[in-house]
C-alpha cells in the first residue's frame, strides 16, 4: 500500500507505522477552502513534497493524547499551526512542540467542529476529540474504536485503557445523531458502513 491513498475528492489516507511500537497508524489529509489539515499525521512515512503535491498544508489537528505521531516534525517542514484538545498537552511537550490553538467541545476549525469524547474509571481517563464536517458528513475519530487480535472491532479506550464499555456506550449515541455517511478513523480507517458499525458497539 502506497503512504497515501485518495478516499474520495480532497480526503486522503496517510498510511504509517508508530515509531515506538511498529503497529500500523493511519492518519489523514483532508482538502479545506484554505488549504489542507493534516490529521494526526504519521511521522514515520511521506516526505514534505509528497504532502504538497496533494495541496497547500495549512494546519494539523490532533484527536489526542496518543496521536501526537508526526506533529511537531510537520510544524516545522511547513510552518503550520497544531491543533489540540488540552489533554494532548504533555506528549507534544515531549515530542519538543507546542498546540498554538487548544480547541474543546463545539470549537469550529477551518470548517470542522470538535466533539469532546471522554469518560473514567478510577484513574484512568479516555479523552479525544472528534472531527465533524456536516456539509459532507464526514467524521474523524482517533482512537475511540479499534480492533482485536481477532480483528472484531471494538471500543479503543477499553482495549487501551481498559474503560468500561458501559462508560463508552453513550457516547456512540452521539456520533450516531450525527448520521455520518463516512467514518475516517486512525485505527480501522475509512469506512462506509458506520452506522452498522456504531450499532455493534453498543451490544458490547
Amino acid at each position: 500500500m502506497s503512504t497515501f491513498s485518495e478516499i474520495e475528492n480532497g480526503i486522503y489516507r496517510w498510511d504509517g507505522t508508530d515509531a515506538d511500537h511498529g503497529f500500523p497508524i493511519i492518519g489523514y489529509v483532508v482538502a479545506t477552502g484554505e488549504g489542507n489539515l493534516l490529521i494526526d499525521p504519521p511521522g514515520t512515512s511521506g516526505s514534505a513534497d509528497e504532502v504538497k503535491k496533494l495541496g497547500n498544508p495549512r494546519a494539523i489537528v490532533i484527536t489526542g493524547q496518543w496521536h501526537v505521531r508526526g506533529a511537531g516534525r510537520w510544524k516545522d517542514a511547513f510552518g503550520i499551526p497544531i491543533a489540540a484538545p488540552d489533554s494532548a498537552a504533555d506528549e507534544l511537550a515531549a515530542a519538543r512542540t507546542s498546540a498554538d490553538q487548544t480547541l474543546d467541545e463545539g470549537d469550529s476549525y477551518l470548517g470542522w467542529t470538535a466533539l469532546r469524547l471522554t469518560a473514567s474509571e478510577g484513574e484512568r481517563t479516555y479523552d479525544e476529540l472528534a472531527l465533524w464536517n456536516a456539509e459532507r458528513r464526514i467524521v474523524v475519530i482517533g482512537d475511540f474504536i479499534a480492533a482485536t487480535e481477532g480483528g472484531a472491532l471494538h471500543f479503543g479506550p477499553h482495549l487501551f485503557a481498559q474503560i468500561p464499555t458501559s462508560k463508552l456506550r453513550p457516547l456512540v449515541d452521539r456520533l450516531l445523531e450525527l448520521e455520518p455517511r463516512l467514518l475516517l478513523s486512525g485505527h480501522i480507517g475509512p469506512r462506509e458502513d458506520v452506522k452498522e458499525i456504531l450499532e455493534g458497539l453498543k451490544s458490547l
